[in-house]
């Protein structure tokens, strides 16, 4: 059956390449390659650049452009921006002058080509000479459990910060670990990490624009940390607000495990930090005893970083008996009188922050394409928060058809309700490394629709353990969407528990906080790594 088209623009086929500008100079490294497209008939199904003659890759779809809508007289949720960051050192192509170019698929098949725009490429700036920072010596003694620096972005609701509370717990649980907790940022977290015991320092916002910023504040933290006698660190994330917290860990001259969630390669993560501070985080990644990861995918995207081998991925688990609690007492209907949600109704959820990396947008757009064919279809949003994006998915969301069947829920630190009432929960992100939300929706037994993005297709097999789609394509989203809708209930409870015992075989919390354990213990009782400082200087 043809698909339900969506509502139209007043507007011919139209769009532009506008950043960046036309004759700019482009540093090798990564850069956005943003504009906007819209067709009469909807939504572009997707967007594909093209630099030289060099693929390089399909564009984030969905996003806001108020200065265009304000221009055209648009509504508010018209959705007609795109993105796409790419790592120009990576790009194939040779130094200087070339072109820019892309193509729009709308939503019968029509193409629209957009630019091209002469651009000139250039090496990398050079990074400036770095000094090797001074050491210190901790102090050795007796403690239960290895003293531990936990060097993390941020203390709110998030899949990285809730991972590290799961592992935290566990290994506290078994008494392997006296941890420290040192965060960029504070947030609800902190509350429960001091009810268990553990310090939590909050070293605030590092300053990496800048080399003289980036090392007053490892300075400070090494200050701090003196005297501690740590034995290992954890360092969580690989974002620009761990840094500081990596260095100190060579400062202090002990092993550190980083565990790495993002599937971003470092160019990418670090492009808005100062070259020389960049240039000093590649090297801690060359040089760090154990760079961890939690999806295949994943590590071999960071090995030119870390070196071939040095990698390890451990996919992490769940608290299955504390979710199994909740499971037990459990009340469907209950729950979904108290959400306001049809009892007869087919829920589909989506859950993490609003953000453009998880297209949300596009998601409602998709729904709204197969909405008038299951009736009975709610899309429910949980991670809503009070900032200009979800605004615009509200937007969005007001403008489709279905719009009475959309609904935005602000974040919650308990989304275990949300799961127990879903038929179907959704995973639109065009990067993910292993989502939390998707092992949590397995191990309910509830069906995961999700895009084939690096740790997904490790973790769902299409039509065994859940669905698979083509991510960035609103025609691919929406045709899944349709095929797992219209799934009868015998399939559903099928996918959804071979879901579940893929879970318990291969994501267990206990066996995970036993690797980690393990693995703390290896680095901290192995030869000490090379300095980060000395890597760095080299």
């Amino acid at each position: 059956m043809p698909l339900l088209e969506p509502k139209p623009l007043p507007v011919p086929a139209e769009g532009c390449l506008d950043a960046p500008a036309a004759g700019r100079l482009l540093r090798r490294g990564a850069l956005a390659f943003r504009g906007w497209t819209a067709f009469p008939s909807g939504p572009a199904r997707r967007v594909e650049l093209w630099l030289g003659e060099e693929p390089l890759g399909r564009a984030r779809l969905g996003l806001p452009r108020p200065d265009v809508g304000r221009a055209r007289g648009w509504e508010p949720g018209a959705a007609t921006g795109f993105e796409l960051t790419a790592n120009l050192e990576s790009w194939p192509g040779e130094n200087g002058v070339t072109s820019l170019r892309a193509v729009a698929t709308g939503p019968a098949g029509e193409r629209l080509e957009l630019g091209p725009l002469a651009l000139t490429i250039a090496p990398a700036a050079a990074s400036s000479a770095l000094s090797p920072p001074a050491e210190t010596t901790p102090r050795a003694g007796q403690h239960a459990g290895l003293r531990t620096l936990v060097a993390t972005h941020q203390l709110d609701l998030g899949g990285a910060q809730l991972y590290l509370m799961d592992l935290l717990r566990e290994l506290l649980r078994t008494g392997a670990i006296a941890p420290t907790v040192v965060s960029a940022k504070d947030g609800f977290l902190r509350e429960e990490l001091e009810g268990l015991g553990v310090p939590v320092h909050i070293s605030g916002m590092p300053s990496t624009e800048s080399l003289g910023g980036h090392l007053g504040r490892v300075e400070e933290l090494a200050a701090w940390a003196a005297g501690r006698d740590f034995e290992v660190a954890f360092v969580n994330t690989a974002t620009s607000l761990v840094l500081p917290g990596v260095e100190v860990a060579g400062r202090l001259g002990i092993p550190a495990v980083w565990a790495i969630h993002e599937s971003y390669e470092p160019a990418e993560l670090w492009d808005h930090v100062d070259p020389a501070v960049r240039r000093r985080a590649e090297a801690a990644l060359a040089e760090v005893a154990q760079p961890l990861f939690v999806a295949t995918a994943t590590e071999g995207l960071f090995e030119p970083a870390t070196g071939r081998g040095r990698g390890l991925t451990i996919p992490y688990g769940l608290d299955l008996k504390a979710l199994d609690g909740v499971r037990a007492g459990f009340d469907r209907d209950a729950a979904r009188d108290a959400a306001a949600l049809p009892r007869d109704a087919d829920v589909v959820l989506c859950v993490g922050s609003i953000e453009p990396r998880k297209s949300q947008v596009p998601l409602a757009q998709a729904f709204d394409l197969i909405a008038a064919r299951h009736p009975r279809a709610r899309l429910v949003f949980v991670g809503g928060r009070e900032d200009a994006y979800t605004e615009f998915l509200a937007d969005c969301a007001r403008s489709c058809d279905a719009a009475e069947r959309i609904e935005i829920v602000p974040m919650t630190p308990d989304v275990q309700p949300w799961f127990g009432l879903a038929d179907l929960v959704v995973c639109a992100s065009d990067v993910e490394s292993l989502p939390r939300t998707v092992l949590e929706a397995m191990a309910w037994e509830r069906p995961v629709l999700a895009t084939s993005v690096f740790g997904l297709p490790e973790l769902i097999e299409d039509g065994e353990t859940g669905w698979l789609c083509e991510p960035r394509d609103l025609t691919a989203l929406s045709a899944a969407l349709e095929r797992a809708l219209a799934a009868g209930p015998e399939e559903r409870r099928r996918i959804g528990g071979a879901g579940r015992a893929l879970v318990e075989r291969r994501h267990s919390l206990e066996d995970y906080g036993r690797a980690v354990a393990a693995l703390l213990n290896r680095v901290a009782d192995g030869p000490r790594a090379v300095r980060l400082a000395d890597a760095a200087a080299r």
